[in-house]
């Protein structure tokens, strides 16, 4: 039994969706490629602002 906030779908998930990296200024995005669509899944940044800002919310798809 395993007590956690990840729904267990996310966690027992068979499929791997390989994922890749952007910098930018000030962290790094994480992404998938659908089509030809990046869809942010991620952001890995020291630099609180950023997490408040739109541009890189997950499930948004990334314009660079």
């Amino acid at each position: 039994m395993l007590y956690t906030v990840i729904s267990p779908h996310d966690i027992f998930a068979k499929e791997f969706v390989p994922t890749q990296h952007l910098n930018i200024n000030g962290g790094r995005v994480e992404y998938t490629l659908q089509g030809n669509n990046k869809i942010i899944t991620s952001l890995f940044s020291t630099d609180p602002k950023l997490y408040l800002d739109k541009r890189y919310t997950p499930g948004r798809i990334l314009d660079k």
